[in-house]
């Protein structure tokens, strides 16, 4: 489920009578609002006569389906599969990537700044990010983790403590 159909879902469900507060629903028609005009400034929205044509999930790439697709294609980069790795091992090889991230930062680039050496795979703290990413999806995917969903509510929870935070004048 995409976030789009996520927010006409809570959207739904926040009409009803009793359901949330009246600032939640507009908040959430808000978020629903920017969303659809966000994917229909990208293109991934066509708006006909009588219809509205959200391309499918094969055309666009969520997290969810990038964390399927580093299954497919990096079989071997965090290890083996759950039944010959503990979760705890995979875990702890993240560690020399977040080492390889303080090496990277100690070259003396800004830390966006990313380079190459000849091979087409970019170095510097973004290539050396990107690895743990792909590695944590990569891990993420082998033990059946719906990362995505919990980034999202984690997401949605930080915001709702940041906009609290400056409603009080924090």
């Amino acid at each position: 489920m995409g976030r789009l159909e996520r927010l006409l879902q809570k959207c739904w469900k926040l009409k009803e009578p009793g359901a949330g507060t009246a600032q939640e629903y507009y908040d959430a028609l808000r978020d629903l609002g920017h969303q659809f005009l966000k994917l229909y400034l990208q293109k991934k929205i066509k708006i006909g006569e009588d219809a509205i044509q959200v391309l499918t999930a094969d055309d666009l790439l969520n997290i969810r389906g990038f964390i399927k697709e580093t299954e497919k294609y990096f079989p071997d980069m965090a290890g083996n599969k759950k039944d010959t790795l503990p979760f705890t091992e995979a875990i702890a090889s993240c560690l020399t990537d977040f080492y390889t991230i303080i090496q990277e930062s100690n070259k003396g680039y800004h830390v966006s700044y990313y380079y190459y050496r000849g091979d087409n795979d970019p170095k510097g703290v973004p290539g050396a990010m990107a690895d743990l990413i792909l590695k944590i999806f990569y891990i993420c995917s082998i033990y059946d983790i719906d990362i995505e969903t919990v980034l999202i509510e984690k997401y949605e929870l930080y915001k709702k403590k940041y906009n609290e935070n400056e409603k009080a004048g924090g």
